[in-house]
């Protein structure tokens, strides 16, 4: 509710201040470059080969936006918000072994879990609505060109988040330091030998992150002007929700079958990244020159000459 309020009181400010503003742009825009995950992969120890390596592998992403943009009195400072649509993607690598300090309850006895990966590759996918809201600056060049910044802050909302294992196996083996005593598979008590190459859901919650935007509008008739610049985004919180199952439980399935790497220890929280290049479109509501150049443009009403009879 306490949110819910806020933003009915920023969205009131908003519009109330537009009733002072001098100009507007609306504009659309379509766009790609690195749009990813931020995250560290974790893993204790090395493989019986010997081999340890955990590692994210960032990747490219597209993204859809709209702007609304409106500059105030006499000035050449605005505020805008609007909406984006992104997509989000990475790919984890992993090639060791994760160890977790755990109790036999039907043998009473305390062991080590060890799962083990070998050559595993997931990848992940995010879809998701956006909603910024910041300041902007506009630079008039001439009647026909302008050079419009934004710095701002976002909130995130996941709609659709998935992974895909595409390669690697996977193995849950148990050290009982009693007797220093291995036991490897023995399925019915949670010890597997796997290569699942699973998918499913992943687990996400609403995030916040910062933005920058550098745009260049060029008139290309008297309604519309071309759209160029760059976008950055950086997240601020854990795009992972909180209740995600991080420690393996022996008698339960193991993640492998319904979960992602993002739902264990193994990875502890996701930030989101995104940087490109956007194009687009923008239309002023006022006219071409008024938009472009930064002035106000003024109706001047003729006077009434007397008459000389």
């Amino acid at each position: 509710m306490l949110v819910m309020k806020r933003i009915l009181f920023i969205a009131a400010l908003f519009f109330s201040l537009n009733v002072f503003g001098q100009g507007e742009m609306l504009s659309f825009g379509v766009g790609g470059g690195l749009n990813t995950f931020f995250f560290d992969p974790t893993l204790d120890r090395p493989l019986d080969s010997g081999e340890k390596s955990a590692e994210s592998v960032l990747s490219f992403g597209f993204t859809l936006s709209s702007r609304y943009v409106f500059f105030f009195q006499n000035t050449n400072f605005g505020l805008g918000s609007g909406a984006d649509f992104l997509m989000y993607n990475s790919k984890t690598k992993l090639d060791g072994c994760a160890v977790t300090p755990s109790y036999d309850q039907e043998n009473g006895q305390s062991f080590d879990l060890i799962e083990s990966f070998s050559d595993w590759e997931e990848k992940e996918r995010m879809f998701s609505f956006e909603f910024p809201l910041g300041f902007y600056y506009k630079i008039p060049f001439s009647d026909k060109a302008n050079m419009v910044a934004g710095l701002g802050g976002k909130l995130v909302v996941p709609i659709l988040a998935r992974y895909k294992v595409s390669e690697g196996t996977y193995a849950v083996s148990g050290y009982y330091p009693q007797t220093n005593v291995v036991i490897k598979d023995l399925p019915h008590h949670g010890f597997v030998n796997s290569q699942p190459y699973a998918s499913g859901a992943i687990k996400t919650k609403l995030a916040f992150a910062v933005y920058g935007e550098l745009g260049f509008n060029f008139s290309i008739s008297d309604k519309m002007m071309f759209y160029s610049g760059f976008y950055c985004d950086y997240g601020l919180t854990n795009v992972l929700n909180d209740k995600r199952k991080k420690v393996p439980d022996l008698w339960d399935d193991f993640f492998v079958d319904n979960e992602s790497v993002f739902a264990t220890r193994i990875v502890d929280k996701v930030r989101l990244f995104s940087a490109g290049l956007k194009l687009g479109i923008t239309l002023p509501s006022n006219n071409r020159d008024q938009i472009a150049s930064g002035t106000r443009s003024e109706v001047k009403t003729p006077s009434r000459q007397p008459t000389v009879e």
